[in-house]
């Protein structure tokens, strides 16, 4: 349970860090209105609010690390079913179905250790 909440923190940490350069990479005011932007907005909202979740998750994953814990369980079935979620929504992009089937692998660990600890 320690690893996959270490991993948890390690991969929201890296993606906040990498949404926040993609927001910073360019200037599209140009191409954006304002419904597009709101879209736009409300996206990177989302984006950054679930990086964050993953951080919370993995240290909560580390404090009860090993102990018998519903909070992880409950934790660990959102995460991995809000990434299940995300791995469908990418239908059209090879190389992101891709990234969102190995990043897949880490929240199933992550459950699959919740279990685990709560079964014990």
């Amino acid at each position: 349970m320690r690893i996959a909440g270490i991993l948890e923190i390690v991969i929201g940490a890296v993606m906040l860090v990498f949404t926040w350069m993609l927001v910073g990479a360019g200037d599209f005011s140009s191409v954006l209105n304002e419904g597009l932007a709101s879209n736009a907005l409300m996206s990177i909202v989302v984006l950054y609010g679930f990086h964050i979740f993953e951080i919370v998750v993995g240290l909560i994953g580390v404090a009860c690390a090993n102990k018998k814990s519903s909070l992880t369980l409950i934790l660990g079935l959102a995460l991995f079913f809000i990434n299940l979620w995300e791995f469908f929504s990418y239908s059209n992009d090879v190389m992101q179905i891709v990234m969102h089937a190995v990043t897949l692998v880490v929240p199933y660990y992550y459950l699959h250790n919740a279990y685990r600890n709560f079964k014990s």
